[in-house]
């Protein structure tokens, strides 16, 4: 009885071991590092992003008047650089998406400046309500560079 109580200890201490080597393991896998945005001017795009998008900015090494850094995630960034000859036309599918704290607030913003959006199909001022309640609309940045905005709080 002993030698089977003693074997039964052993046996959960190893799946114990096990089931903590297995979970403490790191997955590696490729995670985001930046988006760029190749842009016309600069200094609009970096106002737009900023001061509309709501996006906090952060030092770039390059320091040469041809780059805007904006923080995304906890390790993630929007690199907005400026050389561009023209904007060009960019398909709805290819966009990037952010996610605000409050959807009526962003919109509160949008009609401040007089920026327009849709919903997914293209009804002008609409938002799309998604089946699992997440609020989200489109709109193009100064460039034509398509944006999803939402309220998805993971």
């Amino acid at each position: 009885m002993k030698q089977f109580l003693l074997s039964g200890c052993l046996l959960l201490l190893a799946l114990i071991g096990i089931s903590t080597n297995m979970n403490g393991q790191t997955k590696k896998y490729p995670s985001l590092n930046h988006m760029a945005l190749y842009v016309v001017n600069l200094e609009r795009s970096t106002t737009f992003y900023r001061d509309i998008i709501g996006l906090e900015s952060m030092p770039e090494p390059f320091k040469d008047g041809r780059h805007s850094w904006f923080k995304v995630g906890e390790h993630a960034q929007v690199h907005v650089i400026s050389g561009a000859a023209q904007a060009t036309t960019h398909d709805k599918n290819t966009h990037l998406c952010f996610s605000v704290p409050s959807m009526k607030d962003f919109l509160e913003v949008l009609k401040q400046h007089n920026i327009a959006f849709e919903d997914w199909p293209g009804k002008a001022g609409a938002v799309t309500k998604r089946v699992d309640g997440v609020q989200q609309i489109y709109l193009r940045d100064p460039d034509g560079y398509w944006l999803e905005i939402n309220d998805d709080k993971y």
